[in-house]
């Protein structure tokens, strides 16, 4: 099979997986949750002049495609995600049509086939976040710089760039970074290299993209409530996403530690992540010389995110930046097919060599955790307790559970009003036993939790508390295939009708761990009604 052929039948692979995971409709996870409350709840000129409720940040244009296929197709998660959907088809053919473009040899299926399969990829085709619109427009604008630089470009075309990046902005956040850095790509051309080509974009196209920047980020400021920025600071500089405002020595390593932290969890899931880094970064400076414009198209807005980052305003760190990921594995293809050309020089047998790890590492991740993918699995746990609940049980649903159970759980017979909510104390433990108290002499408690890291704490210790004073009786407990380190969702059965365990302790009186390691949970809207 030519690499050609290769390429189109990833293409085919690509589609069926991001077919597979869209059409196992899987349950929303918290983000996903938040951003419904806010497009169901809310008109469409609501949801694109105010800001979003539950510290969620989305682009408008994300926001009107969502509400306009929930007003077309219904409220059901299938309709909400399927401009997501849509979104991650075209990236996927996008991606195809670059690789032809920018590179040769095998390394246009080895491109295709990082992105066909990388498991992020996959996922965010069929989630309820704007992150395959970023991929979608920052391959739209790559390929149409690419156009203007084949020969010296029309007016029309100039004013057909210009228009394509002034309305992407408004769908796609990040498709600032990516104008930057394809704007200052094209003035380098015209002013370091002299490129005469070059010259009608950077004085037509450049400023245009810029105002459409500007226009963009200042609406986008604006519809964003201090107190979510602040969170979202907050979030990002504890996952080190900002480069640390009080830099150290080996801090020197940062952007490398974050470039290999993104292909281990942000991109692709693969073993030995440095492998696939280093090879970036070989096929970077591959590019350059081979061919500088491309070079620039892939570093200009990998240059600008970084700075961005460097100056604490915005993070660098796996999803939100997902829309560098073309560039990724335009700089992995083309290093692989210079490794192979110059090993298959002295044997052929060792240009398979080379490409051998490209291939097998992204297959054998497939097959390690297959599609489909999710983070919070409601739907089988609220059917669980729908198919073994009794007349008369008591159903408590922990506070970091509210949005999924209110989400769903009028499918599933638990309508609000039905179940009891818990509470939420950033400052203590003993109230959330305080409210389980309430329940002693209940033979049958469903207790309903959810993932949250920060509340892992809280439910351990009404976990612990119940099994003492009650007995657990069934439990289905559902973890993430992806993040292990989340809690699962779960439902637990606690009989706590027996006179002689409730004798044994008090909500008072229970003994906690100390409380001095534990993070501590925020009581932020999407853990209320």
């Amino acid at each position: 099979m030519t690499p050609k052929g290769a390429a189109r039948g990833l293409l085919v692979v690509g589609v069926a997986l991001r077919v597979w995971q869209y059409a196992a409709d899987q349950s929303f996870w918290f983000d996903e949750l938040s951003i419904a409350r806010n497009v169901l709840s809310r008109s469409l000129s609501d949801l694109v002049l105010k800001p979003l409720a539950y510290d969620q940040i989305a682009p408008i244009g994300y926001l009107a495609l969502v509400k306009l296929s929930a007003l077309l197709f219904g409220p059901s998660d299938l309709a909400l995600r399927l401009p997501s959907f849509l979104a991650g088809i075209l990236a996927l053919i996008l991606c195809w049509r670059l690789a032809e473009v920018t590179l040769d040899g095998v390394a246009v299926p080895i491109a295709v086939g990082l992105f066909a399969i990388a498991i992020p990829m996959v996922r965010y085709s069929a989630e309820l976040k704007q992150y395959m619109l970023d991929v979608v427009a920052a391959l739209i604008m790559t390929l149409i710089a690419l156009g203007l630089r084949r020969r010296e470009p029309t007016v029309r075309q100039c004013v057909v760039a210009a228009l394509s990046g002034f309305v992407l902005v408004w769908f796609s956040q990040t498709t600032v970074f990516i104008l930057a850095g394809l704007g200052l790509a094209f003035v380098w051309l015209a002013g370091v290299e002299h490129d005469a080509a070059a010259r009608r974009p950077a004085f037509m196209v450049v400023p245009i993209w810029a105002i459409a920047s500007l226009a963009a980020t200042i609406v986008s400021m604006r519809r964003v409530p201090p107190e979510t920025l602040a969170f979202m600071h907050r979030f990002w500089t504890s996952r080190n996403g900002f480069f640390p405002a009080a830099p150290r020595l080996s801090d020197a390593f940062w952007l490398w530690d974050r470039v290999v932290q993104f292909l281990g969890r942000g991109f692709s899931w693969y073993a030995w992540p440095g492998l696939f880094a280093a090879a970036a970064g070989v096929g970077c400076a591959v590019l350059w010389r081979q061919r500088r414009e491309v070079a620039l198209w892939m570093l200009g807005p990998v240059i600008v995110t970084v700075i961005a980052a460097c100056a604490r305003q915005y993070p660098f760190w796996n999803r939100t930046v997902l829309f560098l990921a073309p560039a990724l594995v335009i700089a992995i293809g083309a290093a692989v097919e210079w490794g192979r050309s110059l090993a298959a020089r002295a044997h052929r047998g060792l240009g398979a060599l080379v490409v051998a790890p490209f291939v097998v590492i992204p297959v054998l991740t497939l097959v390690r955790i297959p599609p489909p993918y999710f983070l919070e699995g409601f739907k089988p746990v609220l059917a669980y307790v729908q198919s073994h609940q009794r007349s008369g049980d008591v159903v408590y649903v922990f506070s970091n559970a509210f949005e999924g159970v209110d989400h769903y759980g009028s499918r599933y017979g638990l309508p609000s009003g039905s179940y009891v909510l818990g509470i939420c104390d950033e400052r203590e433990t003993r109230p959330f036993l305080d409210q389980v108290d309430r329940f002693r002499g209940a033979p049958r408690l469903w207790v309903i939790g959810s993932s949250v890291p920060e509340f892992q704490y809280a439910r351990d210790a009404i976990d612990r508390y119940l099994g003492t004073i009650g007995i657990r009786r069934d439990l289905l407990a559902v973890p993430s295939p992806l993040v292990p380190q989340f809690g699962p969702v779960s439902a637990e059965l606690f009989d706590v009708s027996d006179t002689t365990r409730l004798r044994t302790t008090t909500a008072a009186t229970f003994q906690l761990p100390p409380n001095t390691t534990r993070r501590f949970p925020v009581c932020h809207d999407w853990v209320r009604p």
